[in-house]
C-alpha cells in the first residue's frame, strides 16, 4: 500500500465510534429545532388545507397538544435524543417534502395523498393515520417512488 493511502487509512475514524463537535460545528439548538419543526407543520397545514387537528391525527397526538405547539410556534425538545413524536413529524415532513418534488401544485399532492392506490391497497391519508409505522412505509413508498423517476 503507498504512504499516502496509509496514513489516510490510519486516521480514518470508525463511523461507529463517538465523533466530537469541531470547533465550526454547529451545537444541537432545541429551541430552533422546534422552531423549525412548527413552521415546517405550518407550510404542511396551508399547503394542503389541513386543520391541526388532522395534522394531530396522522401524527397520532392529542390535538391539543399539537394546536399548543403551534400557537406557542415551538415544538419542545428537552435533548438531541429525538423522541417518537418529533420522529413522527420528521416523517410527514419528509412525506410532504417528497410530493412538493413530484407535483408543484398543492391539489395534485391533496390529490395524491388522498386517492386511493392499487399498490398501497388503501389511501396514503388513511394508512399514515393508522399507524406510526404505516406513516413511515408511506414515506418509504414515496422516496422509492421518487428514486425511480416520479
Amino acid at each position: 500500500m503507498p504512504e499516502n493511502t496509509m496514513k489516510i487509512a490510519s486516521s480514518t475514524k470508525s463511523i461507529k465510534g463517538p465523533a466530537p463537535l469541531s470547533h465550526s460545528a454547529t451545537t444541537f439548538d432545541p429551541y430552533a429545532t422546534g422552531y423549525a419543526l412548527i413552521k415546517g407543520l405550518d407550510y404542511l397545514k396551508n399547503r394542503l388545507a389541513w386543520s391541526g387537528t388532522k395534522i394531530a391525527h396522522i401524527l397520532h397526538l392529542p390535538a391539543n397538544t399539537l394546536n399548543t405547539w403551534i400557537k406557542k410556534g415551538f415544538v419542545p425538545i428537552s435533548n438531541n435524543h429525538l423522541q417518537p413524536d418529533v420522529q413522527a413529524i420528521i416523517h410527514l415532513l419528509a412525506i410532504h417534502r417528497s410530493l412538493e418534488a413530484m407535483f408543484e401544485n398543492p391539489a395534485h399532492q391533496q390529490a395524491w395523498i388522498s386517492t386511493h392506490h392499487p399498490v398501497l391497497n388503501d389511501i396514503p391519508e388513511n394508512l399514515m393515520a393508522e399507524s406510526i409505522e404505516k406513516l413511515i412505509f408511506v414515506r418509504q413508498y414515496l422516496d422509492y417512488k421518487r428514486g425511480k423517476g416520479a
